[in-house]
Parts: structure tokens; sequence; C-alpha cells
């Protein structure tokens, strides 16, 4: 009996010592990264974030401001419990910069009641490559969010590559010292260096029923804050904030190779993926805006694709007859049964477009999708939502599933960037939300540090419809990257539609012909080989037995050297393309080259320049 009351006395010891503690600590896996949360006076909660001994976020405020002032989590919070568990899971998605996808963190649930015996949990994981946080409100009734509290205080003197925020993404991110950013919203994802030791990129992920929120530069030195795009948005009982996402680490590659966005979300509502099918595309829009109007101007890219073995075309169904805004006339034009079967024909699938104004109700989606299916179009490219409120995130989810449940895959311009949903919904290709070769057509076009940014910033969180490789030199907005910074970028970046948007003799007369007959649009395998934002970027990808390595550079030429010690055993002789010598920068040259896994392969790089490879 004395023993069974000393074990008592020590639980009652230990659940005492627990509730009364004030600071929380979730460690990674490999104990690099930590988040710490910490109860201050009144009741106050705040976090802090290390990364291999860094303080990557101070001390900061935690909380969001609530309609029912009965979910008052600002202050006078306790904390009661704390549930800890690990994650270890692996899954597969049929698009992105690896084939196989590991989730592994230590999480714990936090919870804590205020003054009105409410309780707020804050849920932490810890993972090798980054930390995320959200709030949980459980409510038997409607949560209106007035305010996220949320900040996010940076060390002092840091570097940062941020957009100013405008609705559809397609801004510069520039490289700015933090410090010197004025009073403005700024979008995700924020690449941030600290202490000139430990990168981070700053992002949301998993969100789906509520607004995509902005951060906005304050006054106070270094701090950021959640931003809403609207004053306040309901939800119907339990609250789930989007993750507060930091991906940390002492090296680039651990930011560029990182899938911590898909890994916060649910897992997948397809359990069937055989009818997704991503790919290579071509794009006549670009080329000529009145293209979709003229079967016999598709057909002529619907041959290019049969004889570059790529497998979409995007036609762009409802500019029937208008070049940049829906019109109807599509639905009567008789020609158009007779060009999906000859696409098909050739081995050419095909994909259409059309604006949320006509899908944003599910009528609208069931007459769209239906005539689609009629059609054999098999898939479709959403455009012009330009917002981030929650009416236009629920739209999205809305034309995902539906999408889904009528086996058609989805693309989303005039779009905010990704936010891992792919992983839930996998029948999703890609998406905008960057200012890519579009821009050459009518605009300030894609600079070289532009591109060179790219792979760092809004390329980590998601498939990127740039709509690369276009060789032809525009008089409106001649492009300043060599060719073989063009053709270097179908390897760059990463996009489930690969869609390639020059005119058919551009890519039929290349010199680069039998590399572009090769491409890829996903990935078994990604490494960041070298670079730094907006001045230079390696990356070899795989596929299969395959390796495909490119670079591209900005400004001055540059040499690199890349160690091949990833790839297998043997000999190969490979062909690179790459900057031929000289001022022109339409010039490329192909080299041939005897390589193994002991060669270091030096490639230099014109100004503005690239080169790209494939090991097979």
């Amino acid at each position: 009996m004395n023993n069974f009351r000393n074990f008592n006395l020590f639980a009652l010891i230990i659940l005492i010592s627990v509730s009364c503690t004030n600071t929380m600590t979730v460690k990674s896996p490999d104990k690099n990264n930590s988040v710490t949360l910490e109860i201050k006076n009144k009741g106050i909660l705040f976090y802090s974030i290390q990364s291999h001994g860094i303080k990557a976020i101070e001390k900061s405020l935690m909380g969001m401001d609530i309609v029912d002032s009965a979910l008052n989590f600002n202050s006078g919070l306790v904390f009661v419990k704390a549930n800890k568990s690990v994650i270890d899971e692996t899954y597969s998605l049929p698009t992105g910069k690896t084939s196989l996808y590991k989730n592994n963190a230590n999480e714990s649930v936090f919870v804590f009641k205020n003054s009105h015996n409410k309780e707020l949990s804050v849920v932490c994981r810890a993972y090798n490559d980054g930390i995320a946080f959200r709030y949980v409100v459980d409510s038997p009734v409607e949560v209106t969010i007035k305010k996220e509290n949320t900040h996010f205080s940076i060390p002092q003197n840091t570097r940062s590559w941020i957009m100013d925020y405008v609705p559809h993404y397609e801004n510069f991110y520039q490289e700015r010292l933090l410090d010197t950013v004025g009073i403005k919203t700024l979008s995700y994802p924020a690449l941030i260096r600290i202490e000139n030791k430990l990168w981070m990129l700053l992002t949301e992920a998993c969100v789906y029923d509520q607004p995509a929120t902005h951060i906005k530069k304050t006054n106070i030195g270094n701090q950021l804050v959640v931003e809403l795009p609207e004053t306040q948005y309901s939800v119907p009982g339990k609250w789930e904030s989007p993750w507060r996402t930091f991906i940390l680490g002492t090296k680039l590659a651990t930011i560029v190779e990182s899938v911590l966005v898909e890994n916060l979300n649910p897992p997948s509502t397809i359990s069937d993926f055989s009818w997704i099918k991503p790919g290579v595309a071509v794009f006549p829009w670009w080329g000529n805006y009145m293209a979709n109007s003229y079967i016999d101007t598709l057909k002529m890219y619907v041959d290019l694709a049969a004889e570059m073995n790529w497998k979409w075309i995007e036609f762009d169904v409802s500019l029937v007859g208008s070049p940049f805004r829906t019109s109807k006339l599509w639905e009567t034009t008789k020609w158009l049964p007779d060009f999906t079967r000859y696409a098909y024909s050739k081995g050419v699938n095909v994909y259409g477009w059309d604006e949320i104004n006509i899908l944003k109700t599910p009528e609208g989606r069931q007459h769209i999708y239906g005539k689609y299916l009629e059609l054999g179009i098999k898939g479709i490219k959403i455009d012009y939502i330009d917002s981030d409120k929650q009416y236009a995130m629920l739209f999205r989810k809305d034309a995902m599933e539906d999408a889904a449940k009528n086996k058609l895959m989805v693309s989303f311009h005039g779009e905010t960037v990704p936010h891992g949903q792919r992983r839930t919904y996998p029948n999703v290709m890609t998406l905008e939300g960057v200012r890519g070769a579009e821009y050459y057509t009518f605009s300030t076009s894609p600079s070289p540090e532009h591109n060179c940014t790219l792979p760092f910033t809004r390329n980590v969180v998601g498939s990127m419809d740039y709509t690369p490789v276009t060789f032809t030199i525009r008089n409106e907005n001649p492009r300043t990257t060599t060719y073989a910074h063009e053709l270097a970028l179908a390897v760059i970046f990463e996009s489930g539609w690969l869609v390639l948007a020059d005119r058919p003799k551009a890519y039929l007369d290349s010199p680069a012909k039998e590399f572009l007959k090769k491409l890829e649009s996903t990935w078994d395998e990604t490494r960041f080989i070298d670079g730094y934002p907006g001045d230079y970027v390696c990356i070899a990808r795989r596929k299969s037995n395959k390796w495909y390595i490119a670079a591209i550079n900005a400004g001055k030429a540059r040499s690199v050297n890349i160690p091949l010690d990833f790839i297998g055993k043997g000999n190969y002789s490979i062909k690179i393309y790459e900057d031929k010598p000289g001022d022109d920068m339409t010039n490329l040259q192909i080299r041939e080259e005897l390589v193994s896994s002991s060669t270091v392969l030096q490639v230099i790089m014109a100004s503005n320049g690239g080169f790209c490879t494939i090991i097979e």
C-alpha cells in the first residue's frame, strides 16, 4: 500500500511539474531544429525557432483575434497538457522533384486554456529540414477570425529575397537587406539569409477553406506579421490555421530539395493515379494570340508535339474567336471534335482553358467539365482567379475535387503560390503564380537574375508554369538570356505540365532538337549542385537511370565545376549543350565528352548563359 501511495505521489509531482512549465520545446529527429513555446507575463504566448545553433526566429508573439470574446487567446493562457507523437511515412505522387516523398518529424500538440476555460491547441512539428506550427480551435459553433497575430521576428542585418505582393504573384523576388524594407505587404515564399550562416524559406502550407495570407513588414526592426487579405472570415466549428512553415538549413540544397510543404498537407483523395498523365506540352497562344481559333494552326502544333515526343497540347478552347477572354463561340464550333480526334491520332493529349467566372458554380463546372469529356479533353487550365480571399481558396478546392471526380487534370493561372495541395489532389499538374515567359509578349520580361532566383524561392514550394524555352527573340520585348540559358530552363524549373511556349519552327530547327525530344516533366530525384540566388544555379535531376544536369547564369561569364560522383558506375559519352564563345546570344555549341563518376565536369557559361546535358 505504501508503494502504491508513493507511486501516486510521484505521478502527481510529474503532472504538476509538467502543468506548471512555462516553456515547451520540440526538436527535430536530428536535433538541429527546434521550436520553443513560452508563456510570459499575463499569459501571453510566444515562440522562437533555433536551427543549427542559430536563432532563426527570435521571441515572437502568437495568437489571433476572434469575434467571440470567449475565444480570446491573446492573453490569460495557462498550459494544460502536451501530446507527443512521431510522424514517419513515405508516399508517392505523380509529379514533383521526387517520386518518393519522406515525411518524418517529431510532433507535439500543446493545449492551453484561457480565462473562459476555452482550449487552444498549438500543433508543432520539427523536421530535419524545418519547423511548422498551426493553431487549432475546436468550437461547436462557427468561428470568425478577424486577425492572426503571429509575428516573425527576424534577426537584424539579414538579406532577403521577397516579392512585393501583387494578387497574381507575377512579380520579382527582390534582393534586399530586410532592415531597409519599409512598411509594406510582401508575399510568400520569402527567402532569408541569417548571420551569413543559415538559410530560411518562410511560407505557409495547407490552405483550403480559408484565405491564403500575406506577410507585412512592420516599423519595428525586422518584424513581419501575418496579414489577411480580408477583414474577417468564418469557418464552421473547428478552425485549423494554415501551417506557418520555415524551411531551414545551413546549405541551399536543403531549401531547393525540400518537400516540407507537401508533407504538411493531408494524404491524397485519389487512390488510382493511372489516369494522371504529366508531360511536356506545346502552347500555341504565346506565338499567336489567335492560334486557338484555327484548326490548321492547332494541327501544326500537334504535329510539332508528335515529332518531338511531347504528349500534350494546351488548346485554349474558350479562346476560339478571342485573344484574351472567354468566348462562347467554341460551344458551337463544329471542327472541335475533328481537332481532338486528330490530336489523339498522333498520340497527343489535349487540355483546355477557361476562367473562374465560368467555373465558379457547381453548375458551371458540371457544364464545362461535361463538354470536355464529350470532346475527349483531359484537363483544364483555370485562369483569372487573382485572389487569396476565402471564396477564391474554396473555389480552388471545389474545382480540384470536381475535376478529380471527372478524371480531369488541372492547372491554375492568375494564381497564388502553391501550398502543397498536389499531395491531397495529385490531379493538379502545375500552377502559375510566377512572372514567366508570357511577359515577353507584352511587358517587362523575366531577367536572368529573376530566373536564377526562382529555384530558391517560388519553385521550392511546388510546380511552376513559367512556360520556358522561348528561343524566338520577340521585337516587342527581346530577351537578354542566351540560347543555352533558355534550353536549360526545361531542367532547372519543375512543372508537372512542362509547357513550352515557342513556335514550331523554333524547336523543329533547333540544334538542340535531340535534347528537346528527351525532355521530362517529373523526377525521381533532385540534387542541388551549386548556386546563389540571383547569380547562378546548377541542378541535377534523375528520371529512372538518366541524369539531367543544367545550369543558368546571370551577369558575367562563369565557370562551373560539377563533380559527377552521384552517377552510376561506368563510362558515359555525353553531349553538352552550351554557349558558343562570342557575343551572339543565339549561338549554341554541342560538345561531346567521355565522363564517369570520378569526373569533375567543367563548363563555362557566357554572360546570362547556361548549359545542359543528359547522362544516360
